[in-house]
């Protein structure tokens, strides 16, 4: 009897140790942050308890990172790949934006680019996937030239503070990036003013509508993050 309570208790206290090895990685997990780590320890615990929240978070890091590759190549090809992966991603919105100004940018795309967006189910408005100009065999047989329509210009921004010099409104958009995903992939500007006889510089950035920049002040200030919207002509 002695004998079988002493294993019972050894079971439960391996048990307890166990538990506590499997919180202690959790913790480590998350402040590590990467894909890296909750691959890893949704591998080694497959049945814990934080494995639907470390594959959550998966999703968001992959995301982010396949958002941070179209940004950087900035190609409509890169766009509309990471509209495919995420099409209702964070970022999916201005994904189509930046893939419609690519559709209505003259010399930016030829006829054989444009072929593959008829099948993206990204971009369905007819006067988006016209050619910006035509074929050279189709030249003679047109009389007149056809007009192109320019991009409409994102006119929505929003703005982040107000510096003493260029280069701190610049500092502080590199921080601000870094510590905020939300910030990720937009293009900055630094909007010369004055205050009375005080020369300022305001931190701005494009945004795709009014609807996401108010989204992301909303997230920016609840992370302390100062944000207010700008509308057009502001």
């Amino acid at each position: 009897m002695i004998r079988r309570l002493s294993v019972i208790l050894v079971f439960i206290f391996l048990a307890a140790l166990g538990g506590c090895g499997e919180l202690q990685d959790w913790r480590s997990t998350q402040r590590a942050d990467t894909l890296e780590a909750y691959e890893s320890f949704v591998a080694r615990y497959p049945q814990s308890q934080y494995v639907p929240v470390a594959q959550r978070r998966l999703t968001d890091l992959v995301e982010q990172r396949d958002w941070l590759i179209a940004t950087e190549s900035d190609t409509a090809a890169g766009y509309r790949s990471f509209i495919n992966a995420h099409p209702k991603g964070r970022w999916t919105r201005e994904a189509r934006v930046r893939l419609q100004n690519f559709m209505t940018t003259p010399g930016v795309l030829g006829p054989a680019a444009l072929e593959p967006a008829l099948q993206d189910p990204a971009v369905q408005d007819p006067a988006v996937l016209e050619p910006s100009e035509p074929p050279p065999a189709m030249l003679s047989e047109q009389p007149a030239p056809t007009m192109l329509v320019e991009p409409a210009p994102v006119t929505h921004r929003i703005q982040l503070g107000a510096y003493s010099s260029r280069d701190k409104a610049l500092e502080a958009w590199r921080e601000a990036r870094a510590q905020h995903t939300e910030l990720q992939g937009l293009v900055s500007q630094v909007i010369v003013g004055s205050n009375g006889q005080v020369q300022v510089f305001r931190l701005q950035a494009s945004i795709a509508s009014e609807e996401r920049a108010r989204e992301v002040c909303r997230v920016l200030v609840a992370a302390s993050q100062g944000c207010v919207y700008v509308p057009p002509g502001r």
